[in-house]
């Protein structure tokens, strides 16, 4: 598939995070706020702003999304990986129409899947429609800035929190148009799974941490 730009430079904000969210503290606090009805997380409601594409939403408000998603029926973090494989597929073959109509029906119930909405966007994108191509690639921005927010990834201690288990690859490489070096994956001191990825950029390389226990739950589920 032919590349088309997409940088955030998001380079300052994962610098100069500040700790957000701490996994074993957070978490759960967050997924209970999100089926708060009077809660400022409540999911449907976050969720309506975030399918219009609602700039306004907060870091935090978006990071709530993700955490409350863990709990849908639909999350299939490691199943979803063939079908925006798929998508890709579908794109380089030059199926445009097919990767919109199929990608759309998958984004209504898995709204937060990053290569989903990076295809969509993409075969919008080689339609000629600039509008709805911009505003998937957005979506997509919102999810990378609350990665962000959830902490800078520099250490095990400090990870990134990542919904799927191929976001961190899609963070690395699309929000810093940086490369993928090893691979590896380890536990933290309390035992959550850690994803390790090498981001190579030039002569310069550095591991970033992703924490995906929810993840690897749903796999043995």
């Amino acid at each position: 598939m032919k590349k088309f730009t997409f940088l955030f430079l998001l380079i300052p904000f994962l610098i100069f995070s500040q700790k957000n969210f701490e996994y074993k503290k957070d978490f759960e606090n967050i997924l209970k706020e999100s089926k708060n009805k009077d809660s400022d997380l409540n999911y449907n409601k976050l969720l309506e702003k975030f399918n219009k594409t609602d700039t306004t939403l907060t870091d935090r408000q978006v990071l709530a999304l993700l955490i409350g998603f863990t709990d849908n029926t639909y999350y299939k973090p490691y199943k979803d990986l063939e079908f925006s494989r798929n998508l890709y597929k579908l794109n380089d073959d030059k199926k445009f129409d097919e990767v919109i109509k199929e990608g759309n029906k998958f984004i209504v119930h898995h709204p937060f899947d990053l290569k989903a909405l990076f295809e969509v966007s993409y075969a919008y994108y080689k339609k000629g429609n600039q509008s709805l191509a911009d505003s998937y690639l957005m979506k997509t921005s919102l999810i990378f800035k609350a990665m962000i927010y959830s902490g800078n990834g520099k250490s095990i201690d400090n990870p990134i929190f990542a919904l799927n288990p191929s976001d961190g690859q899609d963070f690395i490489k699309k929000a810093f148009g940086a490369k993928i070096g090893s691979m590896g994956s380890g536990r933290d001191k309390n035992g959550y799974f850690i994803d390790m990825l090498e981001m190579k950029n030039g002569e310069e390389s550095e591991i970033l941490y992703f924490i995906i226990p929810h993840a690897t739950k749903k796999m043995f589920e």
